[in-house]
Protein backbone atom coordinates (compact mmCIF):
# COMPACT_ATOMS: atom_id res chain seq x y z
CA UNK A 1 0.00 0.00 0.00
CA UNK A 2 2.93 2.38 0.79
CA UNK A 3 4.37 1.61 -2.63
CA UNK A 4 1.02 2.37 -4.25
CA UNK A 5 0.79 5.67 -2.36
CA UNK A 6 4.29 6.61 -3.55
CA UNK A 7 3.15 6.03 -7.11
CA UNK A 8 0.02 8.05 -6.38
CA UNK A 9 2.02 11.00 -5.11
CA UNK A 10 4.22 10.89 -8.20
CA UNK A 11 1.12 10.89 -10.36
CA UNK A 12 -0.42 13.82 -8.53
CA UNK A 13 2.78 15.78 -8.99
CA UNK A 14 2.43 15.15 -12.71
CA UNK A 15 -1.15 16.38 -12.54
CA UNK A 16 -0.10 19.59 -10.88
CA UNK A 17 2.61 20.06 -13.51
CA UNK A 18 0.04 19.60 -16.24
CA UNK A 19 -2.33 22.03 -14.58
CA UNK A 20 0.40 24.66 -14.25
CA UNK A 21 2.01 23.96 -17.64
CA UNK A 22 0.77 27.03 -19.52
CA UNK A 23 1.46 29.67 -16.85
CA UNK A 24 4.83 28.05 -15.98
CA UNK A 25 5.89 28.12 -19.62
CA UNK A 26 4.83 31.74 -20.00
CA UNK A 27 6.76 32.71 -16.88
CA UNK A 28 9.85 30.82 -18.09
CA UNK A 29 9.75 32.60 -21.44
CA UNK A 30 9.22 35.96 -19.74
CA UNK A 31 12.15 35.39 -17.38
CA UNK A 32 14.33 34.19 -20.22
CA UNK A 33 13.49 37.27 -22.31
CA UNK A 34 14.18 39.53 -19.35
CA UNK A 35 17.50 37.81 -18.76
CA UNK A 36 18.47 38.11 -22.43
CA UNK A 37 17.36 41.71 -22.54
CA UNK A 38 19.47 42.45 -19.47
CA UNK A 39 22.47 40.76 -21.05
CA UNK A 40 21.90 42.60 -24.31
CA UNK A 41 21.64 45.89 -22.45
CA UNK A 42 24.94 45.21 -20.69
CA UNK A 43 26.57 44.14 -23.93
CA UNK A 44 25.22 47.27 -25.61
CA UNK A 45 26.75 49.42 -22.96
CA UNK A 46 30.05 47.54 -23.07
CA UNK A 47 30.46 46.46 -26.65
CA UNK A 48 27.83 48.28 -28.65
CA UNK A 49 24.49 47.16 -30.18
CA UNK A 50 23.80 43.36 -30.55
CA UNK A 51 24.17 41.86 -33.95
CA UNK A 52 21.57 39.79 -35.86
CA UNK A 53 23.62 36.73 -35.03
CA UNK A 54 23.15 37.47 -31.31
CA UNK A 55 19.34 37.61 -31.73
CA UNK A 56 19.28 34.36 -33.70
CA UNK A 57 21.37 32.65 -31.04
CA UNK A 58 19.04 33.81 -28.27
CA UNK A 59 15.99 32.79 -30.23
CA UNK A 60 17.43 29.28 -30.70
CA UNK A 61 18.12 28.93 -26.98
CA UNK A 62 14.51 29.88 -26.17
CA UNK A 63 13.19 27.28 -28.63
CA UNK A 64 15.41 24.59 -27.10
CA UNK A 65 14.26 25.41 -23.56
CA UNK A 66 10.61 25.46 -24.67
CA UNK A 67 11.01 22.06 -26.37
CA UNK A 68 12.68 20.62 -23.26
CA UNK A 69 9.84 21.82 -21.01
CA UNK A 70 7.21 20.35 -23.33
CA UNK A 71 9.01 16.98 -23.39
CA UNK A 72 9.13 16.93 -19.59
CA UNK A 73 5.40 17.73 -19.37
CA UNK A 74 4.55 15.00 -21.87
CA UNK A 75 6.58 12.45 -19.92
CA UNK A 76 4.85 13.38 -16.66
CA UNK A 77 1.46 13.28 -18.38
CA UNK A 78 2.09 9.74 -19.65
CA UNK A 79 3.13 8.68 -16.17
CA UNK A 80 -0.01 10.27 -14.69
CA UNK A 81 -2.30 8.54 -17.22
CA UNK A 82 -0.67 5.18 -16.51
CA UNK A 83 -1.11 5.74 -12.76
CA UNK A 84 -4.84 6.38 -13.19
CA UNK A 85 -5.27 3.19 -15.22
CA UNK A 86 -3.41 1.14 -12.63
CA UNK A 87 -5.33 2.59 -9.71
CA UNK A 88 -8.70 2.19 -11.40
CA UNK A 89 -8.04 -1.55 -11.64
CA UNK A 90 -6.99 -2.00 -8.01
CA UNK A 91 -9.77 -3.31 -5.66
CA UNK A 92 -10.45 -1.16 -2.62
CA UNK A 93 -8.55 1.89 -4.01
CA UNK A 94 -10.41 5.22 -4.02
CA UNK A 95 -8.96 7.99 -6.14
CA UNK A 96 -8.62 11.45 -4.53
CA UNK A 97 -11.39 13.99 -5.24
CA UNK A 98 -8.86 16.27 -6.95
CA UNK A 99 -8.26 13.54 -9.51
CA UNK A 100 -11.87 12.44 -9.91
CA UNK A 101 -13.07 16.06 -10.20
CA UNK A 102 -10.41 17.98 -12.16
CA UNK A 103 -10.43 21.78 -12.05
CA UNK A 104 -11.30 23.80 -15.16
CA UNK A 105 -8.39 24.27 -17.53
CA UNK A 106 -6.82 20.89 -16.82
CA UNK A 107 -4.95 19.29 -19.69
CA UNK A 108 -7.27 17.29 -22.00
CA UNK A 109 -5.38 14.00 -21.57
CA UNK A 110 -5.50 14.15 -17.77
CA UNK A 111 -9.21 15.04 -17.86
CA UNK A 112 -9.92 12.05 -20.11
CA UNK A 113 -8.03 9.74 -17.75
CA UNK A 114 -9.96 11.08 -14.76
CA UNK A 115 -13.26 10.51 -16.57
CA UNK A 116 -12.24 6.92 -17.28
CA UNK A 117 -11.44 6.41 -13.58
CA UNK A 118 -14.84 7.86 -12.66
CA UNK A 119 -16.69 5.43 -14.93
CA UNK A 120 -19.02 3.42 -12.65
CA UNK A 121 -18.45 -0.29 -12.32
CA UNK A 122 -21.15 -2.89 -12.95
CA UNK A 123 -24.01 -2.70 -10.39
CA UNK A 124 -23.75 -5.05 -7.42
CA UNK A 125 -25.76 -8.23 -7.76
CA UNK A 126 -28.83 -8.34 -5.46
CA UNK A 127 -28.36 -10.27 -2.24
CA UNK A 128 -31.78 -11.90 -2.33
CA UNK A 129 -33.94 -13.86 -4.73
CA UNK A 130 -37.42 -15.25 -5.17
CA UNK A 131 -38.71 -18.77 -4.56
CA UNK A 132 -41.93 -19.88 -6.14
CA UNK A 133 -43.66 -23.16 -6.89
CA UNK A 134 -46.76 -25.27 -6.52
CA UNK A 135 -47.90 -27.49 -3.68
CA UNK A 136 -50.03 -30.57 -4.33
CA UNK A 137 -51.84 -32.27 -1.46
CA UNK A 138 -52.85 -35.82 -2.28
CA UNK A 139 -56.26 -36.58 -0.80
CA UNK A 140 -56.82 -33.07 0.52
CA UNK A 141 -57.39 -29.42 -0.25
CA UNK A 142 -54.62 -26.75 -0.25
CA UNK A 143 -56.86 -24.29 1.62
CA UNK A 144 -54.72 -24.33 4.79
CA UNK A 145 -51.22 -24.77 3.39
CA UNK A 146 -48.20 -22.59 4.15
CA UNK A 147 -44.61 -22.45 2.92
CA UNK A 148 -41.80 -20.88 4.96
CA UNK A 149 -37.99 -20.63 5.06
CA UNK A 150 -36.67 -22.63 7.99
CA UNK A 151 -32.98 -21.65 8.11
CA UNK A 152 -33.34 -17.86 8.08
CA UNK A 153 -33.71 -16.38 11.56
CA UNK A 154 -34.80 -12.87 12.50
CA UNK A 155 -35.13 -11.01 15.82
CA UNK A 156 -38.26 -11.74 17.83
CA UNK A 157 -41.31 -9.89 16.56
CA UNK A 158 -42.17 -6.76 18.54
CA UNK A 159 -45.67 -5.44 19.19
CA UNK A 160 -47.27 -8.17 17.09
CA UNK A 161 -50.29 -10.08 18.30
CA UNK A 162 -52.88 -12.58 17.08
CA UNK A 163 -56.37 -13.03 18.46
CA UNK A 164 -57.77 -16.57 18.62
CA UNK A 165 -61.38 -16.44 19.77
CA UNK A 166 -63.16 -19.08 21.84
CA UNK A 167 -66.57 -18.88 20.27
CA UNK A 168 -69.31 -21.49 19.73
CA UNK A 169 -67.03 -23.99 21.50
CA UNK A 170 -64.47 -23.65 18.73
CA UNK A 171 -61.22 -21.76 18.20
CA UNK A 172 -61.41 -19.05 15.52
CA UNK A 173 -59.21 -19.19 13.52
CA UNK A 174 -58.29 -22.85 13.79
CA UNK A 175 -55.08 -22.47 11.76
CA UNK A 176 -52.59 -19.60 11.92
CA UNK A 177 -48.91 -18.82 11.27
CA UNK A 178 -46.96 -16.26 13.32
CA UNK A 179 -43.35 -15.15 13.71
CA UNK A 180 -41.46 -15.94 16.90
CA UNK A 181 -42.12 -13.32 19.56
CA UNK A 182 -45.79 -12.87 18.62
CA UNK A 183 -48.32 -12.63 21.44
CA UNK A 184 -51.50 -14.72 21.05
CA UNK A 185 -54.55 -13.67 23.04
CA UNK A 186 -57.50 -16.04 23.66
CA UNK A 187 -60.70 -14.12 24.49
CA UNK A 188 -63.70 -16.24 25.58
CA UNK A 189 -67.02 -15.27 24.00
CA UNK A 190 -68.92 -18.27 25.40
CA UNK A 191 -70.88 -18.28 28.64
CA UNK A 192 -69.25 -21.58 29.60
CA UNK A 193 -65.78 -22.02 30.99
CA UNK A 194 -62.87 -22.89 28.73
CA UNK A 195 -59.37 -23.89 29.73
CA UNK A 196 -56.86 -23.21 26.88
CA UNK A 197 -53.64 -25.24 27.04
CA UNK A 198 -50.87 -26.76 24.94
CA UNK A 199 -48.43 -29.56 25.70
CA UNK A 200 -46.37 -28.86 22.58
CA UNK A 201 -42.60 -28.97 23.15
CA UNK A 202 -40.94 -25.53 23.68
CA UNK A 203 -44.34 -23.80 23.79
CA UNK A 204 -46.16 -25.48 26.68
CA UNK A 205 -48.72 -23.34 28.53
CA UNK A 206 -51.94 -23.51 30.56
CA UNK A 207 -54.14 -20.39 30.74
CA UNK A 208 -56.55 -21.76 33.32
CA UNK A 209 -60.35 -21.51 33.32
CA UNK A 210 -62.35 -18.39 32.44
CA UNK A 211 -65.53 -17.50 30.56
CA UNK A 212 -67.16 -14.58 28.71
CA UNK A 213 -66.67 -11.28 30.50
CA UNK A 214 -63.43 -12.37 32.16
CA UNK A 215 -60.18 -10.69 31.17
CA UNK A 216 -58.73 -12.60 28.19
CA UNK A 217 -55.40 -14.31 28.71
CA UNK A 218 -52.43 -14.39 26.35
CA UNK A 219 -49.18 -16.22 25.72
CA UNK A 220 -46.04 -15.13 23.85
CA UNK A 221 -44.70 -17.81 21.50
CA UNK A 222 -40.93 -17.40 21.57
CA UNK A 223 -39.85 -20.73 20.04
CA UNK A 224 -40.45 -21.93 16.49
CA UNK A 225 -42.48 -25.06 15.83
CA UNK A 226 -46.08 -26.28 15.71
CA UNK A 227 -48.26 -25.39 18.71
CA UNK A 228 -51.30 -27.65 19.12
CA UNK A 229 -53.91 -25.80 21.18
CA UNK A 230 -56.82 -27.48 23.00
CA UNK A 231 -59.49 -26.85 25.64
CA UNK A 232 -59.26 -29.03 28.73
CA UNK A 233 -63.06 -29.24 28.93
CA UNK A 234 -64.13 -29.69 25.29
CA UNK A 235 -62.19 -32.29 23.34
CA UNK A 236 -63.58 -31.08 19.98
CA UNK A 237 -61.91 -27.70 20.38
CA UNK A 238 -58.51 -27.62 18.66
CA UNK A 239 -56.27 -25.19 16.82
CA UNK A 240 -52.83 -25.33 15.21
CA UNK A 241 -50.44 -22.39 15.31
CA UNK A 242 -47.22 -22.62 13.31
CA UNK A 243 -44.44 -20.45 14.77
CA UNK A 244 -41.77 -19.58 12.17
CA UNK A 245 -38.32 -18.00 12.73
CA UNK A 246 -38.72 -15.04 10.34
CA UNK A 247 -41.26 -13.13 8.24
CA UNK A 248 -40.37 -15.34 5.26
CA UNK A 249 -43.61 -17.32 5.04
CA UNK A 250 -46.68 -17.24 2.84
CA UNK A 251 -50.03 -18.90 2.49
CA UNK A 252 -50.50 -21.16 -0.52
CA UNK A 253 -53.16 -19.93 -2.92
CA UNK A 254 -56.29 -21.91 -3.81
CA UNK A 255 -54.62 -23.18 -7.00
CA UNK A 256 -51.66 -24.51 -4.98
CA UNK A 257 -49.13 -21.87 -6.07
CA UNK A 258 -46.97 -19.74 -3.78
CA UNK A 259 -44.30 -17.05 -4.07
CA UNK A 260 -41.70 -15.97 -1.51
CA UNK A 261 -39.69 -12.82 -2.24
CA UNK A 262 -36.59 -11.30 -0.60
CA UNK A 263 -35.12 -14.69 0.31
CA UNK A 264 -31.41 -14.21 1.18
CA UNK A 265 -28.92 -15.81 -1.19
CA UNK A 266 -27.43 -19.15 -0.23
CA UNK A 267 -28.60 -22.67 0.54
CA UNK A 268 -32.14 -22.36 1.90
CA UNK A 269 -34.40 -24.98 3.46
CA UNK A 270 -38.07 -24.58 2.61
CA UNK A 271 -40.91 -26.29 4.45
CA UNK A 272 -44.47 -26.83 3.24
CA UNK A 273 -46.84 -27.29 6.17
CA UNK A 274 -50.48 -28.03 6.83
CA UNK A 275 -52.20 -29.26 10.03
CA UNK A 276 -53.78 -32.02 7.93
CA UNK A 277 -50.62 -33.46 6.36
CA UNK A 278 -47.05 -34.41 7.01
CA UNK A 279 -44.68 -31.47 6.43
CA UNK A 280 -42.35 -31.63 3.42
CA UNK A 281 -38.87 -30.12 3.16
CA UNK A 282 -36.94 -28.95 0.11
CA UNK A 283 -33.44 -27.46 -0.17
CA UNK A 284 -32.78 -24.88 -2.88
CA UNK A 285 -29.90 -22.63 -3.93
CA UNK A 286 -30.97 -18.99 -4.04
CA UNK A 287 -28.95 -16.61 -6.21
CA UNK A 288 -29.28 -12.84 -6.21
CA UNK A 289 -32.07 -11.61 -8.44
CA UNK A 290 -33.02 -15.09 -9.64
CA UNK A 291 -36.33 -16.95 -9.38
CA UNK A 292 -36.06 -20.52 -8.05
CA UNK A 293 -38.73 -23.15 -8.61
CA UNK A 294 -39.69 -25.30 -5.61
CA UNK A 295 -42.48 -27.87 -6.13
CA UNK A 296 -43.93 -29.76 -3.15
CA UNK A 297 -45.96 -32.97 -2.85
CA UNK A 298 -47.80 -33.53 0.42
CA UNK A 299 -49.77 -36.47 1.75
CA UNK A 300 -52.98 -35.91 3.73
CA UNK A 301 -52.97 -37.25 7.29
CA UNK A 302 -55.93 -38.05 9.55
CA UNK A 303 -56.32 -36.26 12.87
CA UNK A 304 -55.43 -38.37 15.89
CA UNK A 305 -57.31 -38.21 19.20
CA UNK A 306 -55.64 -36.05 21.82
CA UNK A 307 -55.54 -36.18 25.61
CA UNK A 308 -56.33 -33.50 28.18
CA UNK A 309 -53.71 -31.36 29.85
CA UNK A 310 -53.00 -34.10 32.40
CA UNK A 311 -52.27 -36.64 29.68
CA UNK A 312 -55.49 -38.51 30.32
CA UNK A 313 -58.57 -39.26 28.27
CA UNK A 314 -61.37 -36.71 28.37
CA UNK A 315 -64.18 -37.35 30.88
CA UNK A 316 -67.91 -36.96 30.50
CA UNK A 317 -67.97 -33.15 30.47
CA UNK A 318 -70.92 -32.16 28.26
CA UNK A 319 -69.88 -30.50 25.02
Amino acid sequence: MNHLWSIMRGGLVGAFIVQLASPALAQAEKADKADKADKADKADKAEGPPTRADFLRLQGEVREQRSLIIQMLQTEQQRYDMLLRLMAGQPGVTLPPSVLNPTPGEAPAAEASAKAARHPSAPARPRSGTVQGKVTLAGGSPSELYVYVENVHAPLARNKSLEVKQEGKQFVPRVAVVQTGTSVVFPNFDNVFHNVFSNSPRNTFDLGSYRAGDKPKAITLAASGVVDVFCNFHHKMSASILVVPSPLFTRVKADGTFRLENVPVGTRKLVAWSPHSKPAQLTVEVAGGDVVEAPFDLQAEDQRPHLNKFGQAYGSYKD
